[in-house]
């Protein structure tokens, strides 16, 4: 299993990043996304996905392995940039940049479709891993997105699964945490 290191927010955060275009338009193909759901490509989102009835399926290593790994081919592919993903038991959490000429809907339907036909061949079975719908909040400000990247990270101590965030295993982020 790979090693992500908890990284935290203060250092090297991309103002240029946080940049949020108010004339801009949906691409091409958002009209698929709920009303109100519009894609920004090149700006920054915090997404919540939940599995199906909520079940903990992603207490097993192997289940998050699938998911690390379909964030980093998403990322290869240029689709988004994941700058902080952490899996609970029941949903993942990611804070990610929207790739170029790419909608929600399209790397939500690639993350889920590609995690929950794996999950489903590793534990040989058939049909729904994940709820259909999914939060997205739209991030414009940079101490909004420190503040998510914190909610991430403490998620587990809320749940009462670690007692120290830093114990939590399966968590993902390129900046440090303090």
């Amino acid at each position: 299993m790979k090693t992500y290191l908890p990284i935290t927010p203060g250092k090297g955060f991309p103002q240029e990043e946080m940049s949020y275009e108010e004339n801009s338009y949906p691409l091409e193909g958002s009209h698929l996304l709920r009303v109100g759901r519009w894609s920004f490509p090149g700006n920054c989102y915090f997404i919540t996905a939940s599995t199906l009835n909520r079940l903990p399926i992603l207490t097993d290593p192997a289940c998050c392995q699938i998911v690390f790994d379909s964030i980093e081919w998403l990322e290869k592919e240029k689709k988004m940039e994941c700058y902080c993903c952490i899996i609970m038991p029941d949903h993942i959490h990611l804070v990610m940049k929207l790739g170029p000429e790419q909608t929600l809907s399209q790397v939500m339907q690639s993350l889920k479709g590609y995690t929950a036909s794996e999950i489903n061949k590793l534990k040989g079975k058939k049909g729904h891993v994940w709820q259909d719908q999914y939060y997205d909040h739209l991030i414009r400000k940079e101490e909004d997105m420190r503040n998510i990247i914190l909610y991430c990270y403490e998620n587990p101590v809320r749940r009462n699964i670690v007692q120290e965030a830093n114990g939590y295993p399966f968590w993902s982020c390129k900046f440090e945490i303090e």
